[in-house]
């Protein structure tokens, strides 16, 4: 059975909850009573300032590059304003996710929620803004998982875990491969991807993915 976008929506909203308690109970608590902190010894040669300027330059210019090329790519063309077909429900996965991409760029990225109080967004959060089909939808999340090739930089769930979610999914009716790969998505979002140029980088690359398949 194929679950309505009213079920999406509200798992998508359960699931931001489960991921935030399942990263809180893997995060190590901090001691109750810290020790002051070491002096750092200076490094022998100082700082590189110059490079660290430039590195500091570079991600601030593709932060710019990649906000401007997912704004562009979902600026609706002359026909799409005559037609007002860009304010329907995205049918392909490859416009869904760019328009995604346009939400952050525009409305800013976020972690840990779907949408914060200044109105920015999560990976999740964004596509949950764009009005799209269901079954858009879910394809829009096999191709972001899809795109996300490097390996995780932080701990995976417990087999156990995932077989809760998947008993979770499958008693409210939704599709449990889904669930994972939202769950993958949340996550990545949350703690493995560190700036909005790296995050709209993804959806394009998952976007580039869904297009080759004619999606």
């Amino acid at each position: 059975m194929t679950a309505t976008l009213a079920q999406i929506e509200t798992s998508t909203r359960l699931l931001a909850d489960e991921v935030e308690a399942w990263l809180a109970q893997i995060t190590p608590a901090a001691p109750a009573n810290p020790l002051p902190a070491s002096p750092v010894p200076a490094p022998e040669r100082g700082f590189d300032i110059a490079a660290l300027v430039a590195a500091g330059l570079a991600e601030v210019e593709r932060n710019e590059r990649a906000t401007a090329a997912a704004q562009q790519y979902a600026r609706p063309t002359l026909l799409d304003r005559i037609t007002r077909r860009h304010l329907r429900p995205a049918h392909l996965a490859s416009v869904h996710i760019r328009r995604a991409a346009a939400v952050l760029a525009t409305a800013g990225w976020c972690r840990g929620e779907l949408t914060d109080t200044s109105g920015r967004h999560c990976i999740l959060g964004a596509l949950q803004a764009v009005a799209a089909e269901a079954d858009t939808a879910l394809r829009s999340h096999v191709h972001i998982r899809a795109a996300m090739t490097d390996p995780a930089p932080y701990a995976r769930p417990s087999d156990a875990y995932l077989a809760r979610l998947d008993a979770e999914a499958r008693a409210c009716g939704l599709d449990p491969a889904d669930v994972r790969r939202r769950h993958d998505i949340a996550v990545a979002n949350n703690i493995g991807q560190l700036t909005v140029g790296a995050v709209l980088e993804l959806l394009e690359r998952a976007a580039a993915i869904a297009e080759s398949a004619g999606d």
